[in-house]
Parts: structure tokens; sequence; C-alpha cells
């Protein structure tokens, strides 16, 4: 590791530390006993020893109420403001983007009529047998019947996962309108895993007939230079799928989605990325596909204090998803035209790239010169929040501590800050060669590491790994001002939360013992002003989640029907979370306490370990075990 590179992955730690250091010094001279000396009966020499000059504001002092000042109007009022535009926006958007997938699959084209439906022959866990529909069955000819159909390479990273996750899962995509004709399945299991490959072999014995393909790759545990965790894993995945799209055309006509193992997709998503694919072909070639994240499966059955902050996670990715935003960061789950992962090199794989999703973004903004596209696709991904089997004290202790974890893995993201930052000096120095052949090198050779295809024996070869091309499209230099606003971003996710509780706690400290008549009028000024700021930001997050109460049963109620329709919510009750102001008024008081918890203390944690280290142990976040019955597909109609 580099001097430059070490010294960047420290920056958000070095921020901690200045800004401790400029806190004591503009404060400290104020509290008695601090910087004065008492004298021989135990008093201070003299106010103005003890106390300075208060007249006068120091250097330190005027850039103390400079900087707390602007980070309060950043934290309370800035961010939030643009998080209430984002949920109003999404959740508006979202209820006409249900019926606006394409015109081939209009609300009017669908059909009720159970005999004009596909179905698929199932046999639950019990033998008894059922049926699966189609969700969004076409009457006219589709766009899975084009000649050259978009293709879904939808990589489902798992490591540890329980089989009936990944199971439910996989029913549901099976579920889908165009699973059939357009969905190619990778089940990115890790080599670590000793029951990884008879887990894979199970599920596309069940769902070999549910998709166009299914397969599944394992992830060595040995490879030199990487870490274990989910962008290693889709990195390997995603350089062993592409063999199997050799040509221009498959190439262009691919789209790769990750997914979280407990994710689940609406029928819509798809249709909606394959309506812009097909109607943008050039402007699609170069484009992430960005969607929110809900929370609404068993929200309702966690700590509150986890579903306070999983509230506010899925606030986070919103907050920049909006019509006419510069800077869309995905959250979790999304997709990516495959000419695009191929011009950027892949995912990368090494300890900067714990937040993948993120860190994806970041890798095609500074390698694209900041040329590429990003679309929100009003379809948002149903997740599960952490949670623990134990019942009482003991679950719901275990239930934070899960939750803890997940958010320093979250937090040491902020090692994406030092890569941005990175990233952009290269740019500076004109030394930005990031080159293809250093991802696709890393593709094994051995044939037993190309994708298990099932089903169609014309897949299973495998060819040379310089499959990709570079898109000939003009360079044109960065917009300064979407670099600004990326930086501002990053700023907000991995600053903000230390530097404002540090102003907080020196506010708060020198108040108790300094008396208010021996501070200087402007300092007083500014901790009035910043507590009034943060008494509005109180308020407008109260705002947010009164918004949130409409976009999560937006949400909920929107999955139930696509389930009902699918023949799945019979099998799936109990993973329906609807919130009511009775059960989750606590939640409004909560915020300021999960904020700390889930965001201030593993930021502060992370930024601080990251002096001497960029390794942090990879840890499934615990999901619930299903005791539902879960649908075998078993054969197509």
């Amino acid at each position: 590791m580099g001097l430059v590179t070490r010294i960047c992955r420290c920056i958000p730690g070095f921020s901690i530390i200045v800004w401790i250091v400029i806190a004591y010094l503009a404060l400290g001279d104020r509290i008695p006993g601090w910087f004065s000396s008492p004298n021989a009966n135990g008093s201070a020499k003299n106010v103005k020893n003890t106390y300075g000059d208060l007249h006068h504001l120091t250097v330190s002092q005027a850039i103390y109420i400079i900087y707390s000042v602007s980070i309060h109007l950043l934290a309370c009022f800035g961010f939030p403001v643009r998080l209430l535009w984002s949920i109003w926006h999404m959740t508006d958007e979202m209820k006409t983007a249900k019926f606006d997938a394409a015109e081939e699959y209009a609300e009017t084209e669908f059909s009720d009529d159970k005999s004009s439906q596909h179905s698929l022959s199932v046999k639950s866990l019990g033998g008894t047998e059922s049926s699966i529909s189609r969700v969004g069955t076409p009457k006219i000819p589709s766009l899975a019947e084009t000649p050259e159909p978009v293709v879904h390479a939808i990589i489902l990273p798992s490591y540890k996962e329980d089989i009936d996750t990944l199971r439910e899962t996989l029913s549901v995509l099976a579920s889908h309108v165009l699973a059939k004709s357009n969905y190619d399945i990778y089940l990115a299991m890790e080599q670590r895993d000793p029951d990884a490959e008879s887990t894979a072999t199970q599920l596309i014995l069940v769902f070999a007939t549910s998709f166009r393909n299914i397969s599944f790759t394992l992830h060595p545990g040995d490879i030199s230079g990487e870490v274990a965790g989910k962008s290693s894993n889709v990195s390997w995945a995603a350089r062993q799928l592409s063999h199997n799209y050799v040509d221009s055309e498959s190439r262009k006509n691919c789209v790769i989605t990750i997914l979280d193992a407990d994710t689940h997709l609406s029928s819509n998503y798809f249709l909606l990325i394959t309506k812009f694919h097909r109607e943008n072909p050039l402007e699609a070639a170069t484009t992430l596909y960005c969607t929110p994240i809900i929370f609404d499966r068993n929200s309702n059955d966690v700590n509150p204090f986890v579903r306070v902050a999983d509230i506010f996670w899925c606030g986070a990715g919103i907050s920049g998803l909006y019509k006419g935003s510069p800077i869309m960061i995905p959250t979790s789950v999304y997709s990516i035209a495959m000419t695009l992962a191929g011009e950027v090199g892949g995912w990368d794989t090494g300890p900067e790239s714990i937040g993948e999703d993120l860190h994806m973004f970041l890798k095609c903004y500074f390698s694209s010169s900041g040329q590429f596209n990003t679309r929100i696709i009003y379809s948002p991904a149903s997740q599960s929040n952490v949670s623990s089997d134990l019942k009482g004290i003991s679950g719901a202790i275990n239930n934070l501590q899960a939750r803890y974890k997940q958010a320093m893995r979250h937090m040491w993201g902020s090692l994406d800050t030092g890569y941005a930052v990175e990233r952009a000096l290269q740019i500076l120095w004109k030394k930005n060669d990031e080159k293809l052949s250093s991802w696709l090198s890393r593709a094994s050779d051995p044939a037993d590491r190309v994708p298990r295809w099932v089903n169609d024996s014309n897949l299973t070869h495998f060819t040379p790994p310089n499959i990709y091309e570079d898109i000939d499209r003009p360079r044109t230099s960065f917009s300064k001002i979407n670099l600004i606003i990326l930086f501002h971003r990053l700023f907000e996710a991995h600053f903000l939360p230390s530097h404002l509780t540090i102003a907080l706690v020196s506010a708060v400290i020198y108040s108790a013992l300094v008396p208010p008549m021996l501070t200087h009028r402007l300092l007083l000024w500014s901790f009035g002003f910043n507590g009034t700021m943060r008494l509005i930001g109180f308020c407008l997050f109260s705002v947010y989640l009164f918004l949130y109460e409409s976009y999560h049963q937006l949400c909920v109620r929107t999955r139930e029907d696509e389930m009902k329709r699918a023949g799945l919510w019979d099998r799936m009750q109990g993973g329906f979370s609807h919130r009511s102001w009775r059960r989750n008024c606590i939640d409004y008081c909560l915020m300021p306490v999960t904020g700390t918890m889930f965001g201030t203390i593993p930021a502060v944690v992370a930024e601080v370990s990251h002096f001497w280290t960029d390794q942090l142990v990879y840890t499934v976040s615990a999901k619930p075990l299903l005791k539902r019955e879960i649908a075998k597909v078993v054969e197509m109609a």
C-alpha cells in the first residue's frame, strides 16, 4: 500500500482529531483549570487569565463558530429538507411507475383469467401441489420475444445463508413474467462455506425450469490480495458469467443485477429496465440503475432501535434518488449494463470495496470521467431487518449487537472517501491508468471454475478473457459542480455523524462549566443557534417519519398484491410488516439515540481504526429464519 493511499484512507480519522483539537483550543481556555493556574487560595488568578479576553475572538474560536454552525445547517436543515423532497417524490413516482413498465405490459394487457396465465406447477415441502402465476403476463407479443432480448444476469451472493431464504428469493424471481425467457440466475457461493455446493445444487434442481438459465459459481477463499465479502464474491461471479456472453450484441443486451440473499424485487423492476434499455440503446450501454430499499418484512418483530436505524438507512439511500439529482448512489441492490461494468474493470476485491455498492458507483464515476448515466427505477427492493432467534432481553441485546456489527460494516465504507480522494488526485495528476486487463486477468483458466449451467449445453464453454470492449464515446472533463456534490454526499455519510456529535458534546461541557456572562457573545450565539437547528432537525426528521409511513404502506401493499397474483402470498404470511401509529409511535422518540448508537459510535470506531488497519472481519447479518412453507418449482406448465 502506497503512502498516498494510506494517508487518503485516514482522512476521516484525521478530520476527527483536527476537529477535537479546534474545539479544545476554542473552548478549553475558557474553562477554569484547563489553561489557567489556580492561586494559593485555590481560585483563578483573575478573570482575564482564566477566561481570556471576552471582547475578541481567537482564530480557533472563529473557526469553531463557523464550522459548527455550518455542519448544523447541513445536518439539521440541508439534508432533511432534501430527504423530505426525495421521499415525497419517490412515493409519488411509485404510484404511477407500476403501470409504466412498458406499452407491451400496460395494465389493460394483463389478464386475471387463469386460463390465459402462464403458471408454474409446484410442490410444497409437504408434497401438496399448488401454482405460481407469472406476474404481469402479457396478452400480446412481449419484449421477451424480440430477436435480441435484454438478458438480466442476476447475481445472488450467499455465504452460509439459510437455504429457505434463498429459496424464497428465487421463488419470487420465478414468478416474474420475464423469468423463463430473460433471467440468467447466478448463485454466487463461497468456497469457504462447506455447504455451498450442496445448497446451490439443491436450488438448481428445484428451479431448473423456472429461468432462462440458472448456475452457481464458487468463489475461492485463497486469492491473494482479496478480502472476504460481497464485493469479492460478486467480482468473481461477474468474471465467470462474462464468458457466457461472447459476442458484442449479447453483451450490449445484458444487464447485471446485484441482490442480497433476502432481496425481493418486483417484476416491474426488470420490466422498467427492459423498457428503458429497448428505447434508449445508446444511453443504456453506460447506465447504472438505482432503486430504493424498504424494510417491510419483519420490521414489527425486531427491536425498535433496529427498526428506526433501518428506516433512516433507507432514507439515506433515498435522499439522493430524486429526479434531476446529479449524484445517485445505489444502496445494496442495483443493476448495471455489462458494457459499463466491463469498461470500468468490474468490481474491486480489496478492503476499500467493503461498501461494494458505493464503491462500484465511485469506480464508474472516476473511470468514465463522470460520463456515465444513472437512472432511478421506481420499484423498491424489499429486505429484512437483522434479527435474532432469541426471545426476551437476551434476544433484544442480541438484535442490537447484530445491528451494530452491520452498522460497523456500513461505516467501514468510509474507506471510500479515501478512494474518491485518491482517484480525484490521480485525475489532477493525469495518472488515471485503470486498465480493463487488470480485472480480466484475475479470471481463472480451469474449466471447473466456469459457471455450472443447467439444461443448456450450448453455454457450457470457456472463451478467452477479452470479452469486453471499451465503449467508443468521447471523453470530456469532469463537471466541477457534480464533483463538489459527490464529495458533499461523502461528507454527509462519513464526516457529519462524528463531527456533529463532537460539536454537541463540546458545547454541552462548555455550557455546564462556564457561566454565560463570561462567554463571548458570538460563541454564546452559536450555541443558541445550533441548539435551535437541532430542534428544527428533530422536527424535520419527524416529518420524514410521517412521510415514510405512506412510502412504507405503498411498498408493502404493492408487494402483497403481487404475491397474491403470483400465488405466493399464503406461504409468505408473516412476511408483510404493516405500520400503524399506535404500534410505531415510539419510533419518533428513538431518533436521537438511534443515530448515536448506529451512526456516530460505529463511525468514530471505524474511522479511528483505519489509522492502523483497513481489514474488517466480514460477518453476515442475521436474518429471520423462515418458518413458513416455501414452494419448490418442479415443472413449467
